[in-house]
């Protein structure tokens, strides 16, 4: 018995050993990081069926950029908001030895605008967002991508090629953009996804709101820290957090379940944290909802509202229109003729919008499109679907900017709400409704109307105030629930907030009353027509909570759509669900 237990203690020592050697240690080596010019290659267009990415490409005939400054400041256009950038790089001997041991480098590429696809040698290595029609939301932060051994050059030289997408024409490398290199350290290795257990993030009682987070160690050595998992509500008032130490082998992926009961209806923020070491090794943030239906935002509107708003058609209806229509060729070459449409509106302001004309006989169906807060002009839909299009530019705004007499429009008049900026551009609304019923070959009884933002809060405010709009399809719609509003995004805020510092006079409860006039929540009881509405759930611009603030005062038959990660946009399923909805309500072929 005795040789047998010492037999045993001899295995148990020599099977010790064999882990304690064959144990990986944490690679410690000082990183080495490499800098390179600010010059790039450039291309605009979307590159379809193109090589533009592969290392072997010859784009001998691209134009040189700086990356230090804007395009538009270089005279550089996009066609259609797509560009390209390629660079040829190389990786020093120090760098090369280095890879060899750290197994990746870091790709350091600065700040870009908006959505992009980052190729290295002819492999992706990543992206930001979605290109369109599927698009997610502008992106304008630092890129950096993990790029593995395995796909770098053994003899160093190496091509970068960047696909980008910008809908505002400024996009690519916003200023002081600096390309460079790092060895992929300890921490560039860790990467944390997290999937929530509802598709669109939007749960319904009596499930709890629940999450699993999934950090993948890409190391060879294991690695220990503290998960933390945060969860506030959307105006970023705390409601619980877990942390726990944990280690993950090395080459695993360490996954953990983590729920919050019985939630009060609303919108909620989780940040997820990876500590090591005292530092933030890597975090995710995004928001989730719970009964967005049931979330209580009261109209606010005040005794007059109704006669206000009534006596502010009235003064339009005595504005002669003067409708003036201009034949645009170059976009009159499809399905449609296209005008450029100059009119008179509330107070006499002329405003603007592109008319797309049904090149078929007949009474057509007719969608009028509300833009986006400063978006820049643009033609409407010009191949055949079964509508005619209006998109109007309200007072100030896109084909009116060069005549823009009103500042930053929603501080405009804030002293009063006669003269406040969105009551004349609520009344252009109603404008661009008396435009298309003018038309004969109008059907003024199959009228929608749809819009994105600002676009979106148009389409609420012409839904109430004009019965002739039969369908309504307004996404992450802008201009509702300010108090709330103002609780949980920086922007439109601090507009106000610049506004208050020249007009000390000015006191925050006269303002929010003043908007209480203009709060699409107080509008929303008037809609009789069906709407559908789109929600972007990482919406920090117009927060899913306002959009719920205006929707859930609709009486009439609606729907909404959640798209969880998407920002401040929603894709392609909405769009194609709304354009249905509207064929069906409308009884279009």
């Amino acid at each position: 018995m005795k040789v047998l237990g010492l037999g045993l203690i001899i295995l148990v020592g020599i099977s010790s050993l064999i882990s304690c050697k064959s144990e990986i240690k944490e690679d410690l080596t000082p990183a080495i990081s490499e800098s390179y010019s600010d010059i790039w290659k450039f291309h605009a267009g979307e590159g379809t069926d193109s090589l533009w990415m592969n290392a072997d490409y010859n784009d001998s005939d691209w134009v040189e950029v700086t990356a230090s400054k804007l395009l538009k400041d270089q005279n550089i256009t996009l066609d259609n908001g797509f560009g390209w950038y390629r660079k040829t790089i190389q990786l020093s001997d120090s760098l090369r030895q280095a890879v060899k041991v750290k197994g990746a480098i870091m790709l350091h590429l600065g700040r870009l605008a908006a959505t992009d696809e980052v190729y290295f040698n002819g492999k992706m290595i990543g992206k930001t967002g979605e290109f369109p029609h599927n698009y997610k939301g502008y992106n304008d932060g630092e890129r950096t991508y993990l790029v593995s051994e395995e796909v770098i050059s053994e003899i160093g030289e190496n091509v970068i090629a960047i696909k980008f997408h910008d809908g505002w024409n400024i996009g690519g490398f916003l200023e002081g953009a600096k390309l460079s290199v790092s060895t992929a350290e300890t921490n560039d290795k860790l990467i944390l996804n997290v999937a929530v257990a509802d598709s669109d993030y939007v749960f319904m009682s009596p499930d709890p709101i629940e999450i699993t987070v999934n950090l993948e160690n890409k190391n060879a050595w294991n690695v220990q820290g503290r998960l933390v998992v945060k969860l506030t509500t959307d105006d970023y008032q705390p409601l619980k957090t877990d942390s726990l130490d944990i280690e993950i082998k090395g080459k695993t992926i360490y996954s953990k379940s983590f729920d919050y009961q019985n939630p009060d209806a609303g919108f909620y923020r989780y940040t997820v944290q990876f500590i090591r070491n005292g530092e933030q090794a890597c975090e995710k943030k995004f928001n989730v909802g719970f009964e967005p239906e049931k979330i209580s935002s009261p109209i606010d509107a005040k005794e007059d509202f109704r006669a206000f708003w009534d006596n502010s058609l009235k003064e339009l209806a005595k504005v002669a229109p003067q409708y003036k229509l201009t034949l645009q060729p170059e976009y009159s070459k499809i399905d449609y003729d296209v005008y450029l449409v100059e009119m008179r509106s509330f107070g006499n302001e002329p405003i603007k919008g592109y008319y797309a004309k049904p090149k078929k006989e007949g009474k057509h169906p007719v969608i009028v499109e509300y833009m986006g807060y400063g978006s820049s002009p643009y033609p409407p839909n010009q191949w055949w679907d079964g509508f005619a299009y209006f998109v109007l530019s309200i007072r100030g705004q896109a084909l009116n900017q060069p005549t823009n007499r009103f500042g930053t429009w929603i501080t405009y008049g804030l002293d009063n709400k006669d003269d406040y900026y969105y009551r004349g551009a609520f009344l252009d609304v109603v404008r661009a409704l008396d435009f298309v019923c003018s038309r004969s070959e109008i059907d003024a009884e199959k009228i929608a109307v749809r819009g994105g933002s600002q676009g979106g809060a148009l389409s609420f405010a012409a839904a109430a105030l004009d019965k002739r709009v039969k369908v309504a399809a307004p996404n992450i719609p802008f201009l509702s629930d300010y108090r709330d509003y103002f609780k949980i995004t920086h922007w439109p805020r601090s507009d106000f907030e610049t506004y208050m510092k020249d007009h000390p006079e000015a006191k925050w409860d006269d303002i929010y009353d003043l908007l209480t006039y203009f709060d699409i929540k107080n509008l929303a009881q008037w809609i009789e027509c069906p709407l559908i509405m789109g929600i972007g759930m990482q919406d920090d611009v117009c927060p899913p909570h306002i959009n719920f603030a205006a929707y859930n005062q609709v009486k009439s038959e609606k729907r909404w759509m959640a798209f969880p990660d998407f920002g401040h946009s929603v894709g392609k399923e909405y769009n194609d669900a709304a354009k249905a909805f509207m064929k069906e309500k409308l009884n279009v072929q």
